[in-house]
């Protein structure tokens, strides 16, 4: 008999609402098939199965909303198979008893180092056993939360990969605003927050009341770079480059020269610099905005991150966006110029040091090298800060690079 827990799906899930379960009572199952589709905060996603076995019992109905951790069904190896009764155990935090019996364990999350079986072979689901493989874990130091004791399952292997990079910093305790009385608004119609809407607004509040945010604005002559654009489209058919593909190249190249920006503060005394460049691109749905993750672009061309970048707005604007989509991000581009926004500041997505704001590139007169006024296509960026990590100095070098690399953009192409 196997506990179906509710999985945590990506970076701060806590709860997931089940919407739609995809098999029922008395159905087989197979590792790996999908059997649920759960809503997050970001996205919707199917659930796959952990084990092999036969839905005996669900607990969850479609609709609830249930905290990660929390069992939702239970598996049987035959249709008949009866569970046992529920312990109901706290499904986030660890219990104070328990927390004696763990020991060290892995810090923020209830479980147990995984214990050999009989014949010496950790307890792990397969699907555990795969992912542990995938991604390069070492199965036997990861905290177990399945059903059975210390048995594996692929959340905790994620969990275990996901406490690898920065968590975000918790935001301080304050007193909940006070809510405006129905009397004092002028008439309207009330509606309720949608989730996704529910989550930009705590991530945002959470941003701006725990990182000390301060604002770079550099002036980017984009003549240059938009003639290259046009070049680029013709001897690319069929692959649009844009504007933003080039900007996101620019960042990966001066992240690289100036890895003191790609970090993010673990905690009062530690700060983390990642080994690698995860860029994340705004794009406006009708729900809200939503942050897909271009993974390992220090290791991308320019096509690369043109082709990627395409690949994930489609999955966006199509709702097809996984959790994992949206995880592990290091540095994030906000664009706006398309909606003609010549300039503005975004707010830094926790725990990220710095994310960029781009304007459009819209015609202005300068003064020429010989003293003349010429019409010039430039573009305003605005660098949102974390001033506990990227000072002004440092902050100015990186835009600096970022201008000089958009105005001789042919070494985007290296």
């Amino acid at each position: 008999m196997f506990e179906i827990r509710m999985p945590k799906m990506g970076d701060g899930m806590t709860e997931g609402t089940l919407r739609r379960w995809l098999k029922q009572v008395g159905d087989a199952v197979k590792v790996e098939e999908p059997i649920a589709e759960i809503q997050t905060d970001k996205a919707d996603v199917e659930m796959p199965a952990e084990d092999a076995g036969f839905i005996v019992q669900i607990v969850a109905a479609e609709g609830e909303t249930v905290a990660v951790g929390a069992v939702i069904a239970y598996l049987g190896a035959t249709p008949d198979e009866k569970p046992a009764p529920a312990s109901a155990p706290a499904p986030v935090a660890v219990r104070e008893e328990e927390k004696g019996r763990r020991g060290e364990g892995e810090k923020g999350r209830g479980g147990v180092t995984a214990a050999p079986s009989a014949g010496g072979r950790i307890k792990s689901s397969p699907l555990a056993r795969k992912k542990a493989g995938e991604l390069g874990v070492d199965i036997s130091t990861v905290a177990g939360t399945g059903g059975g004791v210390g048995r594996v399952v692929a959340r905790d292997v994620e969990a275990a990969v996901a406490s690898r990079t920065a968590a975000p910093v918790t935001a301080p305790s304050a007193p909940a605003p006070q809510s405006s009385r129905a009397g004092e608004l002028p008439p309207g119609r009330d509606e309720s927050l949608s989730r996704m809407r529910k989550a930009i607004a705590r991530r945002t509040t959470e941003s701006k009341q725990t990182i000390p945010h301060f604002y770079l604005v550099m002036p980017i002559d984009m003549d240059a770079a938009l003639d290259l654009l046009v070049s680029l489209n013709a001897q690319w058919q069929g692959e649009k480059v844009t504007v933003n593909d080039l900007v996101i190249k620019a960042c990966v190249m001066a992240l690289n020269r100036h890895p003191g920006v790609n970090c993010a503060v673990v905690d009062d005394d530690t700060v983390r610099f990642f080994d690698s460049i995860n860029v994340g691109i705004a794009v406006g749905t009708d729900d809200g905005l939503r942050i897909p993750i271009l993974l390992d672009c220090g290791r991308k061309t320019l096509r690369q991150i043109s082709q990627a970048a395409r690949a994930m707005a489609v999955k966006t604007r199509n709702g097809e966006l996984t959790p994992q989509d949206m995880s592990s991000g290091t540095f994030t581009v906000s664009n706006l110029g398309m909606f003609g926004i010549e300039e503005f500041s975004a707010i830094i997505s926790p725990p990220q040091s710095a994310i960029l704001a781009v304007g459009a590139a819209a015609p202005e007169v300068t003064v020429g090298p010989d003293g003349s006024f010429v019409a010039r296509r430039r573009m305003r960026v605005t660098l949102s800060c974390d001033h506990r990590t990227v000072d002004g100095v440092l902050g100015s070098k990186f835009l600096q690079e970022i201008k000089g690399l958009l105005e001789s953009p042919l070494n985007l192409l290296a």
